[in-house]
Formats: C-alpha cells, sequence, structure tokens
C-alpha cells in the first residue's frame, strides 16, 4: 500500500453535531440569571435569548 492509498482509508474528520445549548427551562435560566448578578453586585439585565437552533448552525 503506498502513501496515497493509506491517506485515502484516513477518516475525514467532520464537524461535530451541535451543542445543546440548554435543558433548563426559561424560568430556571432566569432564576440563574438573577443569582448571577446578585453574587456579582451588579444590575440584573434582561438574559439574552439564544438563536433558535435552526438558525444557530447557519
Amino acid at each position: 500500500m503506498n502513501a496515497l492509498e493509506r491517506l485515502l482509508l484516513e477518516e475525514i474528520p467532520t464537524r461535530p453535531a451541535p451543542a445543546i445549548h440548554s435543558q433548563w427551562t426559561k424560568q430556571e435560566q432566569d432564576r440563574h440569571w438573577e443569582d448571577l448578578a446578585d453574587g456579582l453586585g451588579i444590575p440584573c439585565r434582561p438574559r439574552p435569548e439564544h438563536p433558535p437552533t435552526d438558525q444557530a448552525a447557519a
């Protein structure tokens, strides 16, 4: 087997599956966001929303 044949047998790296951003409910996320702001001693701002999963892959 020559070098080209060995190279062609190698697995081609692929992009991993998109990560699931959160398994938390919206209420759990909001509470955590508020707790972080309290812990840092800063005013709580509205929590940023994640894009829908179909737009995150684009």
